[in-house]
């Protein structure tokens, strides 16, 4: 009830009981010694002195009561404001102290002075229990920890969600193919990771199943394999690999780390038709072709194919023939270098 309303029904109250006793019961006077004063009112008047005790008391038992409420929105509506300005400076990544004044605010403004990305020096008892759960979450996943997080229903691409996964991956390396299998439920870069570790033990056929997620450097990744999967014997095919090229669009010097690659694990039989049927698809990939030729030193097909080329092509692989003339033998990988 509004304190003006309050005040008009009771000024009323009183005025109709004093009018009752006025007229209906007494309208005789009554003499009371206080403090050894006699004072003599209207018996209508005694009537209504404790309505009009009870009735001072009450506003300002209101007044007092009101005015605490009013300071205390005061409170918390500057507290507000220094929340907003707190959340300003956590966005810029430069965290401002606070002084918070109501006692429900101070647990969520601790952290936001704190800022949103290191929370290692805040005092976790100062903050409010549902802020210190989501702190031990972000502190749990950052160490590396596995968390059930469903419960929450964060979205895939949310960065702790993430982190979450990719710790999984680094602690269980066999779920990459779940992963994979299920990728609508995670992010890109999830994915991205469990194909990295995928390509590192399956079968080609396997691997053709997530072709689409084929790039560099799952292909760089798969091709680093490739010594420990000749101890298994479960090297890839070229055809495959030569799939897996044409999906990555390689440039001449992926093409050049790509033969780097293989002429370790594979003939050079099988290489040098290999190489020479991407260079005929794609001309990116003559100096991958040239590179193999000059690995298993087949150095008079390599410079009758330079023949054919301009003069200001090839510059590299022509310097390093001269050289070889001359009886000089430098690595083979300073080309990879240089090209």
């Amino acid at each position: 009830m509004q304190i003006k309303r309050y005040m008009f029904a009771a000024l009323l109250l009183m005025a109709g009981v004093w009018y009752y006793v006025q007229k209906m019961v007494s309208d005789g006077a009554y003499s009371l010694e206080i403090f050894g004063v006699h004072v003599t009112l209207p018996i209508a008047v005694w009537a209504i002195v404790p309505m009009g005790l009870l009735f001072l008391a009450s506003i300002f038992h209101m007044a007092y009561y009101g005015f605490k409420a009013y300071m205390r929105r005061r409170r918390v509506s500057k507290d507000v404001e220094k929340l907003a300005d707190a959340l300003f400076w956590a966005i810029l990544k430069s965290p401002k102290k606070h002084n918070y004044f109501d006692k429900r605010i101070k647990p969520v403004g601790a952290v936001l002075d704190n800022g949103c990305d290191d929370f290692s020096h805040l005092e976790k008892n100062r903050v409010h229990d549902v802020v210190r759960d989501a702190i031990d979450i972000v502190g749990a996943v950052n160490h590396g920890e596995v968390l059930d997080l469903s419960k929450y229903k964060l979205e895939k691409s949310n960065p702790f969600v993430i982190r979450n996964h990719l710790n999984m991956l680094q602690k269980e390396p066999e779920r990459a193919e779940e992963v994979l299998r299920r990728a609508p439920y995670y992010d890109a870069k999830v994915l991205k990771e469990a194909m990295l570790i995928f390509v590192e033990s399956a079968n080609e056929n396997d691997i053709d199943r997530f072709g689409e997620l084929m790039d560099k450097a799952v292909l760089m990744r798969l091709l680093e394999s490739l010594g420990a999967r000749q101890e298994k014997g479960t090297l890839p095919s070229l055809g495959a690999v030569e799939r897996w090229i044409e999906k990555i669009g390689p440039d001449g010097r992926d093409y050049m780390r790509i033969a780097g690659k293989l002429t370790k694990f594979y003939s050079p039989n099988e290489l040098l038709a290999f190489f020479e049927r991407l260079s005929a698809k794609d001309d990116k990939a003559f100096k991958a072709y040239l590179l193999t030729l000059l690995e298993f030193e087949m150095l008079d097909r390599a410079n009758e194919l330079l023949q054919d080329t301009h003069a200001d092509e090839y510059l590299e692989f022509k310097a390093y023939l001269d050289l070889r003339k001359t009886g000089k033998h430098y690595p083979i990988d300073l080309l990879l270098q240089t090209c």
